[in-house]
């Protein structure tokens, strides 16, 4: 396996990483040593959190950290998920863009059972994903 191969087995946040420009890489790299020097050095607490702020001031650390996190949580909550999972998850997301607000609105379902409109419209798509995945194994 190559330097820049990634596999599933690795932690979200290391294949974020081997995502990220080799400048940003080594930007990283430097700013997490002298991160690990800050938390190992014998400082108080308020002398080690204006240290790290100045250490990620210095090195311009901040912006690639918040790609790095962004692409993490990406993996994790989305390329890591199933089409099943995604379906769900844009199918709230157009009833919360389209209906704004009034996504909250209770719908009847039967007498005495409300259901939320958003609760309603992503698990119908999630039970349509999911019968979907089960017509395919069949056919295949």
């Amino acid at each position: 396996m190559t330097e820049r191969e990634q596999t599933t087995d690795q932690p979200a946040i290391v294949r974020a990483f081997m995502q990220a420009k080799p400048a940003e890489q080594h930007l990283l790299l430097e700013w997490s040593r002298g991160f690990t020097a800050i938390r190992l050095s014998e400082r108080g607490g308020g002398e080690k959190l204006t240290a790290f702020l100045a250490l990620t001031r210095e090195r311009r650390a901040a912006w690639p950290l918040v790609k790095l996190l962004g692409r993490a949580l990406r993996i994790l909550l989305w390329d890591a998920r199933s089409w099943t999972f995604r379906l769900g998850v844009g199918s709230l997301l157009v009833v919360f863009v389209g209906f704004g607000p009034s996504a909250a609105a209770l719908i009847p379902l039967v007498e005495g059972i409300r259901l939320p409109l958003w609760i309603l419209v992503g698990g119908v798509a999630v039970l349509l994903g999911v019968l979907i995945d089960l017509i395919r194994k069949q056919w295949r």
